[in-house]
């Protein structure tokens, strides 16, 4: 229940929202007909927008007021300029709508008329869920009605990797700065933004190359997981090719930050080795395929030299590599032995 005091010549008001105690003055002065004034009018109008909630209800804002402020939080990040696109594209769809009208199906329809894999869509969906959350901390909105939202799951479709006898041809006919990044990417499975991040001083004496940054577009991280700061071994004829590199800059493939400033080499290799043209991230794959299929580390070493988060992650993406594996158990194959699965079956009867 709202009440008042007299603060030096003012009538002041004292009530609770919420259970917070709120004191404001009536800018109206100590006298007989002010204190009427708030007896009969203003306090019974505060107590009705308490009752209702209406006193601390604030107006609704635009979806872009809120996504302008989520830009600026997120411009520190190292990510951003990277990300940047995707979040205007959020912004652009839901501009000048209020918040509080977005529903929950608002959301599903634009996410699901977005023409890529879920995963792709993970971003978007991050963007509006943390612009919804701003609203919610100011007040505007009680509920994120971007929580808990549901993606159908991509259909896993089989890795693309290439054989020894193809890789060979591949490095067989690269000349030119493709060259030392084919030799980097098939023999150690780094992430293209990982080998376009190095700098000679990575290589070091000790056989292993320090992994310490990844180069996109401009932009250097610190990797994709916290298991990306790492050292993978290296063959010496790698660092003597990538030594023959002529560069002023400070990385290794100077200018070239991104896949994109490789593609047409990397199709005229495919070309004139005459194999398939898969992704440039297909090295990678190859890398790990051939280990695994050649019996030279297990899903935990390899995790450890892909720098996955978890082994379950590689094995999410390998599986099919280990189930492609012939195991022959033999057909008198007994994991206890002989004796003791007879002994047992004796017992029964």
């Amino acid at each position: 229940m709202t009440t008042y005091y007299i603060n030096g010549l003012m009538i002041w008001l004292n009530y609770y929202v919420d259970g917070v105690r709120i004191r404001r003055t009536t800018k109206l002065k100590n006298t007989p007909e002010n204190i009427k004034i708030v007896k009969t009018q203003i306090i019974p109008a505060i107590d009705s927008k308490i009752a209702t909630g209406d006193i601390y209800k604030k107006k609704p804002k635009t979806f872009e007021y809120y996504g302008d402020i989520f830009l600026k939080l997120k411009d520190s990040n190292k990510s951003f300029l990277l990300k940047k696109g995707y979040f205007d594209k959020v912004i652009e769809v839901f501009k000048g709508r209020n918040i509080d009208a977005i529903t929950r199906l608002d959301i599903k329809e634009y996410l699901i008329s977005l023409n890529m894999k879920s995963k792709s869509k993970t971003v978007y969906k991050s963007c509006i869920k943390e612009i919804f959350e701003l609203a919610v901390d100011d007040g505007v909105i009680s509920f994120n009605p971007a929580l808990n939202i549901k993606l159908k799951s991509d259909e896993r479709k089989d890795i693309q990797f290439y054989t020894k006898e193809q890789v060979r041809k591949l490095l067989s006919v690269s000349n030119g700065i493709i060259k030392p990044y084919l030799l980097i990417a098939f023999n150690t499975g780094m992430r293209v933004g990982e080998i376009l991040g190095l700098q000679v001083a990575d290589f070091k004496d000790d056989g292993y190359i320090h992994i310490k940054r990844t180069r996109t577009k401009g932009v250097i991280g610190s990797g994709k997981t916290n298991n990306a700061i790492r050292k993978v071994p290296y063959p010496l004829f790698i660092l003597d090719e990538v030594k023959k590199v002529q560069t002023n800059h400070i990385f290794i493939f100077g200018h070239i930050d991104d896949a994109s400033l490789l593609r047409s080499q990397w199709r005229d290799v495919c070309i004139d080795a005459d194999v398939p043209k898969y992704k440039l991230y297909s090295t990678r794959h190859t890398f790990a395929t051939l280990m695994l299929k050649e019996n030279i580390v297990s899903i935990n070493e390899l995790a450890g030299l892909l720098g996955h988060s978890s082994p379950k992650i590689t094995l999410e993406h390998y599986a099919s590599v280990i189930d492609s594996k012939n195991v022959d158990l033999g057909a008198n194959f007994s994991l206890f032995g002989h004796d003791t699965v007879i002994e047992e079956k004796n017992k029964r009867f």
